[in-house]
């Protein structure tokens, strides 16, 4: 059985988590794997129109949240 494209989904994930996810105020973050909304742990300060927020999956399930991995958004302001 040929797991190599099964390990590149997981591989692809984790890079666009860390790479950073879209921020919605109002439908948050989602998780790059399951496409559940995420937990915010960490909210950075704006650095212009731009905020950075870390966050984890809840999903018990998915592959991201057994393994710990901490999702990146970004979230721009509008207003400029």
């Amino acid at each position: 059985m040929n797991q190599a494209p099964a390990i590149s989904l997981v591989v692809q994930a984790k890079r666009k988590a860390e790479n950073g996810v879209d921020y919605s105020p109002r439908h948050g973050a989602r998780c790059p794997w399951c496409s559940r909304k995420t937990a915010t742990y960490c909210t950075r300060p704006w650095e212009g129109p731009a905020r950075i927020r870390f966050h984890r999956c809840t999903n018990s399930a998915c592959v991201l949240s057994s393994m710990g991995v901490s999702i990146k958004s970004l979230e721009a302001d509008q207003n400029d």
